[in-house]
Protein backbone atom coordinates (compact mmCIF):
# COMPACT_ATOMS: atom_id res chain seq x y z
CA UNK A 1 0.00 0.00 0.00
CA UNK A 2 2.58 2.00 0.84
CA UNK A 3 4.75 1.53 -2.15
CA UNK A 4 1.58 2.07 -4.74
CA UNK A 5 1.42 5.32 -2.52
CA UNK A 6 5.17 6.45 -3.26
CA UNK A 7 4.68 5.50 -6.61
CA UNK A 8 1.93 7.76 -7.51
CA UNK A 9 3.17 10.79 -5.65
CA UNK A 10 6.47 9.90 -7.51
CA UNK A 11 4.14 9.95 -10.75
CA UNK A 12 1.71 13.13 -10.13
CA UNK A 13 5.89 15.30 -9.37
CA UNK A 14 7.00 13.61 -12.46
CA UNK A 15 4.07 15.19 -14.51
CA UNK A 16 4.08 18.39 -12.55
CA UNK A 17 7.81 18.46 -13.19
CA UNK A 18 7.30 17.68 -17.39
CA UNK A 19 4.39 20.29 -17.36
CA UNK A 20 6.18 23.03 -15.47
CA UNK A 21 9.57 22.31 -17.68
CA UNK A 22 7.57 22.22 -20.64
CA UNK A 23 5.91 26.05 -20.36
CA UNK A 24 9.74 27.72 -20.61
CA UNK A 25 10.45 26.22 -24.19
CA UNK A 26 7.56 27.48 -25.31
CA UNK A 27 7.63 31.00 -24.26
CA UNK A 28 7.95 33.53 -27.23
CA UNK A 29 8.47 36.90 -26.95
CA UNK A 30 5.76 37.64 -29.64
CA UNK A 31 3.38 38.77 -26.92
CA UNK A 32 5.14 42.23 -26.90
CA UNK A 33 4.93 43.20 -30.40
CA UNK A 34 1.62 45.44 -31.60
CA UNK A 35 -0.60 42.95 -32.11
CA UNK A 36 -1.54 43.54 -35.77
CA UNK A 37 2.02 43.45 -36.83
CA UNK A 38 2.23 39.11 -37.79
CA UNK A 39 5.15 39.69 -40.38
CA UNK A 40 8.10 41.69 -41.67
CA UNK A 41 9.96 42.45 -44.71
CA UNK A 42 13.37 43.14 -45.08
CA UNK A 43 14.32 44.82 -48.29
CA UNK A 44 18.16 45.11 -49.65
CA UNK A 45 20.11 47.89 -47.46
CA UNK A 46 21.06 50.66 -49.42
CA UNK A 47 25.10 50.98 -49.52
CA UNK A 48 27.01 54.33 -48.54
CA UNK A 49 30.27 52.57 -48.08
CA UNK A 50 32.87 51.59 -50.59
CA UNK A 51 32.73 48.26 -49.59
CA UNK A 52 32.24 45.77 -52.57
CA UNK A 53 29.46 43.43 -52.64
CA UNK A 54 28.25 44.50 -48.58
CA UNK A 55 24.55 45.20 -48.67
CA UNK A 56 23.84 42.17 -50.18
CA UNK A 57 25.79 40.27 -47.45
CA UNK A 58 24.65 42.20 -44.55
CA UNK A 59 20.93 42.31 -45.48
CA UNK A 60 21.39 38.03 -45.87
CA UNK A 61 22.71 38.13 -42.61
CA UNK A 62 20.44 40.14 -41.07
CA UNK A 63 17.60 38.07 -42.41
CA UNK A 64 18.91 35.05 -40.87
CA UNK A 65 18.88 36.53 -37.91
CA UNK A 66 15.10 37.67 -38.11
CA UNK A 67 14.46 34.03 -39.30
CA UNK A 68 16.69 32.39 -36.44
CA UNK A 69 14.86 34.44 -33.99
CA UNK A 70 11.63 33.86 -35.44
CA UNK A 71 9.35 36.45 -33.60
CA UNK A 72 8.11 38.08 -37.03
CA UNK A 73 7.52 35.94 -40.38
CA UNK A 74 9.79 37.32 -43.20
CA UNK A 75 7.73 38.14 -45.76
CA UNK A 76 7.90 39.93 -49.32
CA UNK A 77 7.01 43.50 -48.91
CA UNK A 78 4.15 43.82 -50.46
CA UNK A 79 2.35 41.26 -48.36
CA UNK A 80 4.53 42.87 -44.90
CA UNK A 81 2.65 44.18 -42.08
CA UNK A 82 5.82 45.39 -40.94
CA UNK A 83 9.34 46.96 -43.46
CA UNK A 84 12.68 47.33 -42.02
CA UNK A 85 14.64 49.28 -44.25
CA UNK A 86 18.31 49.63 -43.85
CA UNK A 87 21.37 51.89 -44.97
CA UNK A 88 24.79 50.59 -44.14
CA UNK A 89 26.70 54.18 -43.15
CA UNK A 90 29.96 53.58 -42.56
CA UNK A 91 32.57 50.47 -41.59
CA UNK A 92 35.70 51.55 -40.56
CA UNK A 93 38.98 50.07 -39.62
CA UNK A 94 41.20 51.87 -36.57
CA UNK A 95 44.24 50.22 -35.72
CA UNK A 96 44.28 49.22 -32.27
CA UNK A 97 47.22 46.99 -31.11
CA UNK A 98 50.69 48.03 -31.85
CA UNK A 99 54.10 46.13 -31.54
CA UNK A 100 57.48 47.67 -31.61
CA UNK A 101 60.13 45.42 -34.01
CA UNK A 102 63.67 45.65 -35.31
CA UNK A 103 61.81 47.39 -38.49
CA UNK A 104 59.59 49.56 -36.62
CA UNK A 105 55.97 49.36 -35.24
CA UNK A 106 53.46 47.15 -36.66
CA UNK A 107 49.80 47.21 -36.02
CA UNK A 108 49.16 43.50 -34.69
CA UNK A 109 45.33 44.56 -34.15
CA UNK A 110 42.38 46.05 -36.14
CA UNK A 111 39.14 47.35 -34.63
CA UNK A 112 36.46 47.22 -37.19
CA UNK A 113 33.25 49.83 -36.38
CA UNK A 114 30.10 49.47 -38.25
CA UNK A 115 27.25 51.86 -38.22
CA UNK A 116 23.71 50.73 -39.69
CA UNK A 117 20.69 53.35 -39.64
CA UNK A 118 17.29 51.07 -39.60
CA UNK A 119 13.97 52.40 -39.40
CA UNK A 120 10.52 50.02 -38.67
CA UNK A 121 7.84 51.46 -40.63
CA UNK A 122 4.57 50.13 -39.60
CA UNK A 123 2.60 49.32 -42.85
CA UNK A 124 -0.54 48.87 -40.99
CA UNK A 125 -0.73 52.35 -39.32
CA UNK A 126 1.30 54.03 -41.57
CA UNK A 127 3.83 55.33 -39.61
CA UNK A 128 7.60 54.59 -38.15
CA UNK A 129 7.99 52.57 -35.30
CA UNK A 130 11.56 54.20 -34.79
CA UNK A 131 14.52 54.84 -36.99
CA UNK A 132 17.87 54.95 -35.32
CA UNK A 133 21.50 54.11 -36.25
CA UNK A 134 23.00 50.97 -34.43
CA UNK A 135 26.79 50.50 -33.85
CA UNK A 136 29.03 47.26 -33.33
CA UNK A 137 32.58 46.56 -32.77
CA UNK A 138 34.60 43.73 -33.75
CA UNK A 139 38.37 42.88 -33.51
CA UNK A 140 40.84 41.19 -36.24
CA UNK A 141 44.65 40.58 -36.60
CA UNK A 142 45.32 41.60 -39.75
CA UNK A 143 48.87 39.78 -40.62
CA UNK A 144 46.41 36.41 -40.97
CA UNK A 145 48.27 34.88 -37.92
CA UNK A 146 44.96 33.90 -36.24
CA UNK A 147 41.85 33.04 -37.31
CA UNK A 148 40.25 36.17 -36.41
CA UNK A 149 39.93 37.58 -40.30
CA UNK A 150 38.25 40.78 -40.89
CA UNK A 151 35.57 38.88 -42.54
CA UNK A 152 34.71 37.16 -38.81
CA UNK A 153 34.99 40.86 -37.90
CA UNK A 154 32.43 42.27 -40.16
CA UNK A 155 30.14 38.97 -39.42
CA UNK A 156 30.13 39.58 -35.76
CA UNK A 157 29.40 43.21 -35.79
CA UNK A 158 26.35 42.58 -38.23
CA UNK A 159 25.01 39.80 -35.55
CA UNK A 160 25.68 42.01 -32.81
CA UNK A 161 23.59 45.13 -34.49
CA UNK A 162 20.56 42.16 -35.99
CA UNK A 163 20.42 41.43 -32.05
CA UNK A 164 20.24 45.33 -31.04
CA UNK A 165 17.18 45.51 -33.62
CA UNK A 166 15.67 42.68 -32.89
CA UNK A 167 15.97 44.07 -28.89
CA UNK A 168 14.39 47.16 -30.23
CA UNK A 169 11.76 45.95 -32.22
CA UNK A 170 10.68 44.39 -29.48
CA UNK A 171 11.34 46.83 -26.43
CA UNK A 172 10.86 49.95 -28.20
CA UNK A 173 6.92 49.95 -29.50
Amino acid sequence: MITKTIKTVFSLLLVLALLTGSACWFYSFKGTLPPHIKNIAIPLFSDRTAEFNIQQSVTDQIRIGFIKENILKLVEEGNAHSVLYGSIQSIQDQPLVYTGGETGEAVTEYRLTLKIEAEWYDKVEDKAVFKKTFTAYSEYDPTGATDRTRDLALTEAVGQITEDIVNQILSGW
